[in-house]
């Protein structure tokens, strides 16, 4: 038998984001020790070796990582929300915290780590193909660069993730109608590009591009800067070229979600968001033909790097993303998209998470919760017949 790898996954919060990284480690031949709180996701699942036990806010969390890789060492260390790698950034200059971050221990790299202003400004250090784009003090800030570019922005809000704290501006008028506590902190102030959203859910090795699977969004929830709901997927060159420069400047390790904005004018992508962390989609892998467990595998024998891992050329598939579209359905009403959920039409049932009966089970509850508290808060806000 082959060697037995550890790898450790560590969270915070109880993201979906993490949910299959203990099963796709397991497929790759690695035991997976969990550390978190009681309700993190992937103890929902039946792949987790070992569990350390930690509080469920992210500086509990580091302080439970720290103390834990005093004594424990592993092959891989994934660190799985935003609020944590950055959480761990600021510990960057101690030996264990260098061993668990996706970057080098440098300031530009490790504002990549769940900062949208530290995003802009690395990407810009790195010469990183970007739209135009400011970091405001204050409203004063955002309102010139408004009137100096006259055209319309996005007003990103520093820590929300999953298209949250992300506001559509046309004009200093619209500017002016956001909340004034937006302000209280940078913002980044970006030029709006009217094309469409891509992605690529990617495997860096110290850089080295080793895995890409490029789509595109069809439909956002909530719109129009929501999670993925309904994706396309197909291979994009342009957008595996992007994934290529990004580990050649970045240099990051891991894990790593991408996306960008192809620009009308030239037809390139332009980077939006770079999320050094696993997320939710990484398993749809298995059924398109570009399955993540093989490379997972290569990267822990330290197998040299060849051409990265991509979809089979002529792919052309829309995928519907579980259960964020289940959810879009209920929000928007399609009551039809949410009966072919329910009936499995098209086979879509085929895109949720596979080979875990308990993660499959826990998810169904968790759809089940989730739809039934929205009914019941809409019934509540219902107008009363008199």
């Amino acid at each position: 038998m082959g060697k037995v790898f550890r790898v450790l996954c560590a969270t915070s919060t109880t993201w979906l984001a993490v949910a299959e990284v203990p099963r796709l480690f397991h497929r790759a031949g690695a035991q997976v020790t969990l550390l978190g709180p009681s309700d993190a996701w992937p103890l929902r699942g039946s792949f987790v070796t070992a569990w350390q036990r930690a509080g469920g806010s992210a500086s509990q969390v580091t302080a439970c990582l720290a103390e834990h890789l005093q004594t424990s060492r592993y092959d891989w260390i994934v660190l799985g929300d935003d609020p944590l790698l950055a959480a761990v950034g600021a510990h960057a200059n101690e030996p264990w915290a260098e061993a668990a971050l996706p970057v080098a221990p440098e300031p530009l790299r490790l504002g990549l780590l769940g900062s949208k202003v530290g995003f802009v400004r690395a990407a810009q250090a790195f010469d990183l193909p970007i739209p135009p784009s400011r970091i405001c003090a204050g409203f004063d800030e955002a309102r010139e660069t408004v009137k100096a570019w006259n055209l319309p922005v996005v007003v990103k809000e520093d820590g929300p993730s999953g298209g949250e704290g992300c506001h559509a501006v046309t004009d200093v008028a619209a500017l002016e109608v956001l909340p004034p506590h937006l302000f209280r902190h940078p913002v980044v102030v970006q030029a709006l590009v009217r094309g469409p959203t891509l992605s690529a859910e990617a495997i860096y090795d110290r850089g080295q591009l080793r895995h890409v699977v490029t789509s595109s969004l069809v439909r956002a929830w909530p719109a129009p800067f929501g999670v993925s709901a309904v994706r396309r997927f197909a291979d994009d060159p342009a957008m595996v070229a992007l994934a290529t420069e990004i580990g050649a400047r970045v240099a990051p390790h891991g894990f790593a979600n991408i996306t960008a904005v192809r620009d009308p004018a030239d037809g390139l992508p332009r980077l939006i968001e770079l999320d050094l962390r696993p997320n939710a989609l990484f398993h749809l892998g298995e059924r398109l033909d570009a399955d993540v467990t093989p490379t997972l595998r290569a990267i822990l024998e330290g197998v040299p790097p060849g051409p990265p891992r991509r979809l089979p050329a002529g792919l052309d598939v829309q995928v519907p993303v579980y259960p964020n579209d289940v959810f879009r359905c209920v929000g928007e009403r399609d009551w039809r998209g949410l009966g072919a959920w329910a009936l499995n039409l098209d086979d879509r049932w085929r895109w949720a998470p596979q080979g875990d009966r308990r993660m499959r089970r826990a998810l169904r509850v968790h759809v089940c919760r989730t739809l039934a508290r929205t009914l019941l808060r809409r019934g509540s806000h219902a107008p009363r017949r008199t």
